[in-house]
């Protein structure tokens, strides 16, 4: 792999967890566990619960706590362990879609809408939730991404990186949301299910039969892989030159040095974690060159929980 390609991945990574901590550095997530009959509101703050006055919290993003089954180590086992049957059954009916024609719509109104919600809440922050400038800049990157999943081959140059830089904020966004919303034992599961799943989903599972898999020429060393036109996996997708590299692996290495500032572990946990995270990205890219496809989670995530035991 070209020194240009290598540089253009750690970038795109370290840009999307430095957006996501900052959003979390400006917006002071808590989370609200229950408004009380006086005014005041019960939240998690720091990985510990307070009771603040109402006046306390109008300069802070408020979060929904996500722990249906509870805030113990098992609820948090619960909330993760959904997440993935969630995941898994959503990459099933992807497949299904693909073979019936209706993929690139489906993918594209999907995006389309998240791209515009994530980036609308975030906006709307600053700005206020009628600012013509938070509906319009998130209808216009919705719009973006929702035709590339349409018309990729129109994509080239500037708005190929244009949409490139859209996916590491959508990335971005979604794992600072999955940071505040979750505790930090909730973090740590999803850290080891998720890993386990893109393992089984890559080399076994749906993924797997959109990326098709290699067979080696019979007359060379190179390889040919027969798989399925994947055009529409294009807003899903962050394309490095050589390498490409999923919402989801941006939304998890986003995700983890959030969680980490987010829990007041402090700014030198939250840049260990950004350096375990892409010391993982480089073992993944090394193992590339003889192993293809490759899930991008298992290492950097496994090595990322290293700095949540500290």
């Amino acid at each position: 792999m070209k020194a240009k390609g290598v540089a253009l991945i750690f970038g795109g990574i370290t840009f999307s967890q430095l957006f996501a901590v900052i959003i979390a550095y400006l917006t002071k997530p808590i989370t609200i566990v229950s408004i009380n009959p006086d005014g005041s509101v019960t939240a998690i703050v720091n990985s510990t619960t307070e009771s603040l006055p109402a006046s306390n919290v109008t300069s802070h993003m408020i979060v929904q706590s996500i722990s249906p089954f509870g805030l113990g180590a098992f609820g948090s086992l619960l909330v993760s362990a959904s997440l993935v049957i969630g995941s898994l059954v959503a990459a099933f009916l992807l497949v299904m879609l693909l073979r019936r024609g209706y993929i690139n719509y489906v993918i594209s109104g999907i995006l389309g809408v998240a791209t515009f919600l994530l980036s609308y809440y975030v906006a709307s922050f600053f700005l206020g939730y009628s600012s013509p400038i938070s509906i319009g800049v998130p209808l216009v990157f919705a719009g973006i991404i929702a035709a590339y999943g349409l018309y990729p081959r129109r994509f080239r140059g500037w708005l190929q990186l244009l949409v490139n830089v859209l996916v590491l904020l959508n990335g971005a966004e979604l794992g600072f949301f999955l940071a505040v919303s979750f505790q930090k034992l909730t973090i740590v599961f999803l850290a080891f299910l998720f890993s386990a799943y893109d393992f089984y989903s890559v080399f076994r599972g749906p993924i797997s039969r959109m990326l098709g898999k290699p067979r080696a020429r019979a007359q060379d060393q190179e390889e040919v892989v027969e798989r399925p036109e994947r055009g529409f996996l294009g807003p899903m997708l962050v394309n490095f030159g050589e390498i490409e590299m999923g919402l989801g692996d941006i939304t998890f290495y986003s995700m983890m040095p959030t969680a980490i500032f987010a829990e007041g572990m402090g700014m030198g946990l939250t840049l260990l974690e950004m350096l375990l995270i892409d010391v993982g990205v480089a073992a993944t890219l090394v193992l590339l060159r003889k192993i293809r496809p490759l899930p991008g989670l298992p290492i950097p995530l496994l090595l990322g929980v290293i700095a949540f035991l500290a």
